[in-house]
């Protein structure tokens, strides 16, 4: 929506003035890679800019980090002295002085979790508008893998979470109690993650029980999360060849070369904090780019045993064909990210990865040769860019930019277009434990479908992500059409 920086600037600066100066403004979506010109952030920059009252935080699009002006950072009792949170890292200058930027999920939340409480009203009103989004794209169920649980006790969405983005909300238990009517009438079925907490940071209130042997249809916890490495786009992302440095990824403030990225945490100390929550029944899922997160991740999977137990990898971007026929052994369950090369495969080559493992990112080829059950996804409604299946599929199918037809990341790599409409399907379906309901057009199954104006296996793939071509026409939950052309 917003291309340039000048339209940004002016857009947050009109949020501020109509702030109180008490108050907090939250954005998400900041992306260097698809808006060139936009400044390298700080803390002084957003007091100097925005302001230095207003409490500021500034989201990227990954959701992997984020930025925030000194107000906030002071509100949040975070200063110098404040050691790093577990998995997360408030970054300093050589100096050992905060320059703003906070890197993984318990650094953003120990800010986020400041920000004031919105009534359950607002919380429904925010989930309808994210949902219509996701209903427009033809998806009947979608899968929210960052619900964070704060230290006091309340459900909090990370910052890069889907329905309840940049929302703080209630206890969950106490929201769905009292909106069960409204759940009926969502346009799409959610299961949603919570974030997984360390040993010493789990609440006395978080009993961890067993999953329930029966539950809401419409909206449920699948499971609980945790995060092995970051990001590419942060260069933090644990990954065997050090990153390319460039002037992106100075802009960018990737830590300094020969570098890495970084494991958020030892082996020992992932295992310890997924186990209690593999050993009262549920599924865990972990998240993790880099192949040497990767490769801690099947350890720890290893560690726990349990096959029926379907534990995901959440994008394993740079997984190795070893790395996915490992997966298929433990039964191990791959989401991937694909979608990255439609958006930033022209950076991931030239700025970030170099040629070969840009041309190696995301081998959804491999899951299938292994007989993994592989889905395809996004990360948020809004990144990279609105909720396009479509799109996604195309990337999968042709694995080009969206940009350029021509240029090919690793064209051995292709799948089918019929593998790609089970990676968004039958193959989240059985992730989830829902293959005996959802995913196919079956007698028994639930009647969730999707009206397309062609056939996607007739269509040329070059042209699956053009809405002249094939668009989404009507979807259907439990049979009920959402008309969504009204």
């Amino acid at each position: 929506k917003y291309k340039t920086y000048s339209a940004i600037q002016k857009k947050m600066k009109e949020v501020i003035a109509n702030t109180a100066k008490d108050g907090w403004c939250v954005f998400t979506g900041w992306d260097v890679e698809l808006v060139p010109d936009l400044p390298e952030l700080s803390a002084d920059y957003l007091d100097t800019t925005f302001s230095a009252e207003v409490k500021i935080l500034v989201a990227t699009q990954t959701g992997n980090s984020a930025f925030a002006n000194r107000a906030a950072l002071s509100s949040s009792h975070i200063s110098a002295d404040t050691p790093d949170p577990p998995g997360g890292t408030y970054v300093r200058d050589k100096d050992g002085n905060l320059t703003g930027q906070l890197l993984e999920e318990p650094a953003i939340f120990e800010v986020l979790r400041h920000t004031p409480l919105p009534s359950i009203k607002n919380i429904m009103d925010a989930i309808r508008v994210v949902l219509k989004e996701f209903t427009k794209a033809g998806l009947t169920t979608v899968t929210e893998m960052a619900l964070s649980v704060s230290k006091t006790g309340s459900e909090h969405a990370h910052a890069s979470g889907l329905p309840l983005q940049k929302l703080v909300s209630r206890d969950l238990d106490v929201v769905l109690h009292g909106i069960q009517d409204e759940i009926l009438r969502l346009p799409v079925r959610l299961a949603y993650y919570t974030i997984a907490e360390t040993g010493a940071g789990r609440s006395e209130r978080e009993k961890i029980v067993p999953p329930p042997k029966t539950g809401n249809k419409r909206i449920w916890r699948a499971g609980y999360k945790s995060f092995a490495d970051g990001t590419t786009h942060d260069g933090t992302a644990a990954i065997k060849m050090p990153y390319l440095h460039s002037g992106l990824t100075e802009k960018l403030s990737f830590p300094l070369n020969p570098n890495y990225g970084k494991l958020n945490w030892t082996c020992d100390e992932l295992l310890q904090q997924v186990k209690p929550y593999h050993d009262a029944g549920w599924q865990v899922a972990i998240h993790a780019q880099g192949d040497r997160a990767i490769d801690q991740v099947l350890q720890v999977y290893e560690a726990l045993g349990g096959k029926n137990r379907r534990h995901r990898i959440e994008h394993m971007g740079l997984a190795s064909e070893d790395q996915l026929a490992k997966c298929a052994l433990l039964n191990a369950s791959p989401s991937m990210f694909v979608s990255q090369l439609y958006y930033y495969g022209k950076i991931f080559s030239k700025d970030f990865l170099g040629k070969d493992y840009t041309d190696n990112w995301s081998p959804v080829d491999f899951a299938f040769k292994y007989g993994c059950n592989v889905s395809l996804h996004q990360g948020t409604p809004y990144f990279p860019g609105p909720p396009q299946p479509l799109a996604s599929m195309k990337t999968a199918v042709t694995r080009t930019h969206k940009d350029d037809g021509t240029t090919v990341y690793g064209p051995k790599h292709r799948i089918s277009v019929h593998q790609a409409i089970q990676a968004y399907t039958t193959g989240p379906a059985w992730q989830l434990f829902r293959e005996n309901e959802l995913g196919r057009l079956k007698v028994g199954f639930n009647a969730d479908l999707v009206i397309l104006s062609a056939n996607p296996y007739l269509v040329d793939p070059m042209k699956l992500d053009d809405p002249n071509t094939i668009r989404v026409v009507e979807t259907y939950i439990d049979g009920h059409c959402n008309r969504i052309s009204m």
